[in-house]
């Protein structure tokens, strides 16, 4: 299934919106069409916090050349959560225990926690699509599907 032809409720990953802001990134002309899903009337989009606070370090580190100041990142990041007809998804300690029971039934460890923290967002908000470009960090997740736009 392609990005384009989805429908319902969906969740955008990090990676995603981190391209949508890097204007020389091959992959930014698709991430803001992922963005603009948003205004169909069949989509409901979807970010977490955990989303907006993975972009700075992103947008500050050395993966991005030349890394952006902190000032740039926090407007970045700051214009993607006020986009009209995106959600902003908050994590409760509910939300904390079902990724652990997720990460302990897999046998997750380290920083693939935050994977399963999405996925556990997504089950108990009912959203079965995250966009992403890391399919197979989602792979296995009961009522979880990932698509990658840039495929």
């Amino acid at each position: 299934m392609r990005a384009e032809d989805i429908s319902g409720r969906v969740l955008v990953d990090t990676n995603v919106l981190i391209y949508a802001t890097l204007s020389a990134d091959p992959r930014h002309e698709r991430a803001r069409r992922v963005l603009a899903l948003r205004h169909r009337r069949e989509v409901a989009l979807f970010v977490s916090v955990q989303n907006l606070a993975e972009m700075y370090p992103n947008l500050t580190g050395p993966k991005n050349q030349p890394p952006d100041s902190p000032g740039l990142a926090r407007s970045k990041i700051q214009s993607i959560a006020r986009l009209r007809g995106l959600t902003v998804l908050p994590l409760t300690l509910e939300t904390t225990h079902l990724a652990l029971d997720l990460c302990v039934a897999a046998g997750v460890t380290r920083q693939s926690y935050f994977d399963r923290q999405l996925a556990a967002l997504m089950i108990r908000e009912s959203i079965p699509v995250i966009i992403t470009e890391n399919v197979k960090d989602f792979t296995g997740v009961e009522g979880v599907t990932g698509i990658n736009p840039f495929a």
